[in-house]
């Protein structure tokens, strides 16, 4: 517990002590217990962008969950892929991020107040939102990832994410009209509003949006502040 507080804390090196610590009195045959610690341990080791010994522990954790006799833990498969692209491995990371969009939509979720249970529906979008941008970086021509991200769209309207992608998607196949309806979406009529997406140091670091889809949004960006400058009073 006190390895999770540190990962949030950001002292990731501390916490991989305490999480070494921990697996070396967890007894082997505690295939949960290992589980749960290695995926936690995993995080310390994103977090100190030791991409290669996180997987190695992803790899791990869903091991021994399932010599437990467990499902995959669609958070620590969303985890994984996210390990696999920041190593480039963009194929690997969509396969994860479709397995647990997967997981999360067939998870009964939490206890409402009047005992029902609710799909775990958040969790499931922002997988499938990372596996259309997983996607979009595999294709040439993103036609597919288009439609994919529409799908997402659909099934979260209030997704910035999804609509600042397809603006960038649609700007790189040239539909200008359907990328400024998308954008414009995303900056006014969505609380989180679109101002990180102009971030892109934002986009690849924290987001972890592909390079292509990077390029396409600064290729946007730019289209849109060479309109803007063009239209002002003093443009010539």
């Amino acid at each position: 517990m006190r390895a999770q507080v540190l990962v949030d804390s950001k002292d990731f090196q501390d916490a991989l002590k305490d999480y070494n610590a921990a697996l070396r009195v967890t007894p082997g045959d505690n295939k949960v217990a290992q589980a749960r610690l290695l995926a936690g341990r995993a995080l310390a080791w994103e977090g100190l962008s030791e991409w290669r010994a996180a997987l190695t522990d992803y790899d791990a954790s869903l091991a021994n969950a399932r010599d437990a006799g467990r499902l995959p833990d669609p958070y620590v498969l969303n985890s994984r892929g996210n390990a696999h692209a920041s190593l480039g491995q963009w194929k690997e990371a969509r396969e994860d991020y479709l397995r647990s969009a997967d997981g999360f939509q067939a998870a009964s979720g939490f206890r409402g107040r009047r005992g029902s249970t609710t799909m775990r529906l958040d969790g499931a979008v922002f997988a499938a939102s990372n596996a259309a941008l997983m996607l979009a970086e595999l294709e040439e021509a993103p036609s597919a990832a288009v439609r994919e991200m529409q799908k997402v769209a659909r099934r979260a309207p209030g997704s910035a994410d999804m609509r600042a992608a397809l603006a960038a998607l649609y700007w790189a196949q040239g539909d200008e009209a359907a990328a400024e309806g998308e954008w414009n979406t995303a900056c006014d009529r969505i609380t989180a509003g679109c101002a990180q997406y102009q971030d892109a140091d934002w986009l690849r670091r924290i987001r972890r949006w592909p390079p292509r889809m990077v390029a396409r949004m600064q290729a946007f960006l730019a289209m849109r502040s060479s309109q803007e400058a063009a239209a002002s009073p003093g443009a010539v």
